[in-house]
């Protein structure tokens, strides 16, 4: 029987190696997503340099670069294996429906947990999968990676990338406190409300800074507060009564109208502060993946609108002045 691909080397793990070198241009990124050593990953690229008989990287002292050659052979495996990784895939969807969501996490905690249920009401038979992240933006998610069929993250700018991302809704900034701050059913002034220690959700303190800017009170300052390293622990303290946090609202709906939370007498709700929601796809996915997502994006939309109508109503009732330029 007459042999085929026989310039390959007998082991493709060389070029497995090497495919994850030259996209991280580095032994060392490759060996930590291999799960090897370092000197496992040049091992390798050395043998299978001899084997085909050219070098695939030029050498530096604190750099890698391909050679001409080895920029071929990566696009091509890059292409190939990408394309193994869809076929892949789609067996797997064979055998069962999953969705896979990925989410910021403060949304995920304060808002779509919640609600998960009325989704999965509706579609009992797929497999939801949802993961969190502390990032924002398309970039800190990783949303080059192939875990996920749909990515929602709020960000300050519309994202750069090579997948489909669509716009959901802008952020409405307010302050709320909770009545176990104050002991009153009485609303504060905002006044009343900048004496009490600030809960800040990131350490730049930006949501404060953009609330108190849009309301000319820059010079409000109040150095007493706690800082968190992400929003639903700003809330946790808040509905504890520790202090006065800025939120996007529309994460804390339900909480406002029970009572839990409270905005102050004639409070402002910021909607001009950039922050802004996307979701995106992923770019490869079978039909039963669009199925699922599609799902998924129209019923996301339609509770986000009904929440915002229900915002928009509490603000008229409460006299409450949305700022939208």
């Amino acid at each position: 029987m007459k042999r085929r691909h026989t310039l390959l080397p007998p082991s493709l793990n060389g070029l497995k190696v090497f495919e994850s070198a030259a996209r991280h241009l580095s032994f060392t990124l490759a060996a930590e997503e291999l799960n090897v050593t370092q000197s496992a990953v040049s091992r390798q690229i050395r043998q299978l340099e001899e084997h085909i008989g050219f070098s695939l990287f030029i050498r530096h002292h604190r750099a890698l670069e391909l050679t001409k050659e080895g920029k071929e052979i990566a696009q091509v495996l890059t292409r190939q294996y990408s394309e193994l990784n869809r076929v892949l895939k789609q067996l797997k969807m064979k055998e069962s429906s999953t969705l896979r969501v990925k989410v910021a996490m403060s949304f995920a905690v304060r808002w779509l947990i919640p609600r998960l249920h009325s989704f999965k009401a509706r579609y009992p038979d797929l497999d939801i999968v949802l993961s969190s992240s502390l990032a924002h933006s398309s970039e800190e998610m990783n949303l080059d990676e192939d875990d996920y069929d749909i990515a929602i993250f709020n960000v300050q700018k519309t994202p750069n990338s090579q997948h489909s991302y669509h716009f959901i809704r802008k952020e409405y900034l307010a302050p709320v406190y909770s009545g176990l701050l104050t002991h009153s059913d009485t609303p504060l002034t905002v006044k009343e409300m900048l004496r009490y220690p600030r809960l800040h959700p990131t350490s730049d303190q930006s949501d404060w800074k953009i609330w108190l800017a849009r309301n000319h009170l820059k010079n409000a300052v109040n150095h007493a507060g706690i800082t968190f390293n992400t929003l639903d622990m700003a809330l946790t303290s808040c509905l504890a009564g520790q202090g006065v946090a800025i939120t996007d609202l529309m994460l804390v709906v339900n909480e406002l109208q029970q009572g839990f939370l409270k905005l102050p007498q004639s409070a402002v709700i910021v909607a001009n502060s950039d922050w802004e929601y996307y979701y995106q796809t992923h770019a490869m996915q079978t039909s039963a993946e669009n199925d699922a997502v599609t799902n998924f994006i129209n019923w996301l939309v339609s509770e986000q609108e009904k929440e915002k109508t229900v915002l928009f109503s509490m603000a008229e009732q409460y006299g409450w002045q949305v700022l939208t330029d």
